[in-house]
């Protein structure tokens, strides 16, 4: 039993050594890896390249702060410009005139605004504006008034 088990330990002893073979060479091969992944770009290592990215990052962020900022300041402005508009000419007197009276709406994108007539003949003019909320009038609206709320109204929705 001398001789075999002298033979076993051989065998163990020469596939240890391979083992710490191959095992070395995969450390050194990692050894290599690891320095070129810590050593960056113009010699910055990891933790710099990782500072850098790191401020980039919090820079980027207080910048998509302040344009979320802006667009909600431009959003709420359009919301209250003039979307839907119209104008209506019109005879207001069957002695002439021309087409010199008009009924115009203005109205912004919730349908908020105004509906203003202009009528006209030769001894008189008078100007009436007439309040809207909603794409609904505040007051009776004439023929004319109500084709140019319709008209503004159909604006506003496309």
């Amino acid at each position: 039993m001398g001789e075999s088990t002298g033979l076993i330990i051989i065998i163990v002893c020469i596939a240890l050594a391979i083992a710490l073979t191959i095992t070395l060479v995969l450390l050194v091969r990692l050894q290599k890896k690891l320095a070129i992944f810590m050593s960056g770009k113009n010699g910055f290592d990891l933790e710099q390249t990782l500072q850098l990215l790191t401020e980039r990052t919090t820079a980027n962020e207080k910048t998509l702060e302040s344009h979320k900022e802006g667009l909600e300041y431009i959003d709420a402005r359009v919301k209250k410009s003039l979307r839907g508009y119209s104008l209506i000419k019109y005879n207001a007197y069957s002695d002439g005139g021309g087409e010199q009276s008009f009924a115009s709406g203005l109205l912004d994108e919730r349908g908020d605004g105004y509906i203003l007539s202009v009528i006209t003949n030769r001894n008189h003019v008078g100007l009436y504006a007439k309040k809207v909320v909603g794409g609904t009038s505040q007051q009776s609206l004439t023929t004319e008034e109500t084709d140019a709320l319709a008209s503004a109204v159909a604006q506003t929705k496309s």
